[in-house]
């Protein structure tokens, strides 16, 4: 691990933390058999789903990080786009096979539309049915509606870059215009990520007016106050402050029209305030993270996708042994994390990181396809 990588281990860090939490989420049906343990999942562990915010958040962290010396050229682009197609689509679209052929019967849903198109919608991120199930879209893939945000996000960062150095700019006028001036021009403008009038004309539409998308721009907030010449030394004050707002945040939840559910009006606010606050901190202070937690960051993609397929293939395991219903409900419980971290450590190992590799190796072996005019003087400087 060279000194930049040792440097942002915290945030690998908190991407493994944000992915074992969605985990721990779905493991909490195993405990909702008695009383106590209903009370355990709902009170603990159903807030737990503020990962994918932790994990939004940190994607426009990283993209801001990331190309921090992108210099203004289409080839620079064109590597952006590649990197992020190889970074997340390999697996996916393994795992979309995979989970096709096993929950429809093996060959049969292929040769099905009616079932096959669901998740060949899913594999280039178009929300299947906006209207069916919220912000869940009712992908084929469960947790495919995330990937749909998440490229919706790279796809605009990507096409900004067009404008080189004034794409944050255009972002920030983007993102005023599907956040702000469309939602008010719609009417009953609200933050909730579950309540926002459909746009029937076009389903990939309802992802830009989605206010969970300021998740994306709380990350990249964060990234520009990590790499300006804002400082801090001051520990002491850099942590009363984020606590005295994290605390007076908490103390009008209810107040102030909050919700225990995603995007900033629910879990990402607090995250996004607590993420400054550690940002303004590892300026000035070297924040030591255990290895295990950065190990746990580098395998939460495919954590993430193979979780839910793992703790399938264990009820089915579970549900053949001598147990009680109790007695298996809690084997179940302490059993599913554990392995579906295993899997998804020998999945990164065998699957995803050589399936990424060659992707990458592939598509930045293209040539840029689409070749614009040239830009200005001055807009092929290195941004640093």
């Amino acid at each position: 691990m060279d000194t930049h990588e040792k440097k942002l281990a915290w945030l690998q860090a908190l991407r493994g933390m944000a992915a074992f939490m969605v985990v721990m989420v779905h493991d909490r049906g195993a405990l909702m058999g008695s009383a106590a343990g209903t009370v355990i999942a709902n009170h603990l562990l159903l807030p737990m789903a503020m990962g994918v915010d932790l994990f939004f958040i940190i994607s426009g962290f990283l993209m801001v990080l990331t190309t921090r010396n992108f210099d203004g050229t289409p080839a620079y682009a064109w590597r952006f786009a590649a990197k992020r197609v190889a970074r997340i689509w390999p697996l996916f679209a393994i795992v979309s096979v995979v989970a096709l052929a096993v929950e429809h019967h093996g060959l049969r849903g292929f040769r099905d539309p009616s079932v096959l198109l669901p998740y060949l919608e899913g594999l280039i991120f178009v929300p299947h049915n906006p209207a069916a199930s919220g912000i869940y879209f009712q992908m084929a893939v469960g947790v495919a509606w995330t990937l749909c945000f998440e490229c919706y996000f790279y796809l605009v960062f990507a096409a900004c870059m067009v404008l080189g150095r004034w794409r944050y700019a255009g972002m920030a006028a983007w993102f005023a215009l599907t956040l702000l001036a469309i939602p008010l021009f719609r009417g009953g403008y609200n933050l909730g990520v579950a309540s926002q009038p459909l746009v029937m004309w076009s389903r990939y539409a309802n992802l830009a007016i989605n206010p969970i998308v300021w998740d994306f721009v709380f990350g990249m907030l964060a990234a520009w106050l990590y790499v300006s010449g804002i400082v801090c030394r001051r520990v002491v004050v850099v942590c009363t402050i984020t606590c005295v707002l994290l605390v007076a945040l908490l103390a009008g939840w209810h107040r102030l029209g909050m919700v225990n559910f995603f995007g900033p009006r629910g879990w990402g606010a607090p995250l996004a305030i607590a993420l400054l606050g550690l940002v303004m901190l590892v300026k000035v202070v070297r924040i030591a993270v255990p290895v295990w937690s950065v190990w746990l960051g580098e395998i939460s993609y495919s954590l993430y996708l193979v979780h839910v397929y793992v703790f399938e293939a264990m009820q089915r395991i579970v549900a053949h042994a001598p147990l009680t219903p109790s007695a298996a409900n809690y084997v179940l419980f302490l059993a599913r994390p554990l392995a579906a971290v295993l899997c998804a450590w020998a999945t990164f190992v065998w699957i995803e990181r050589p399936a990424c590799a060659w992707m990458r190796k592939a598509l930045l072996g293209i040539r840029m396809p689409v070749a614009w005019p040239r830009l200005p003087l001055g807009f092929h400087r290195r941004l640093d």
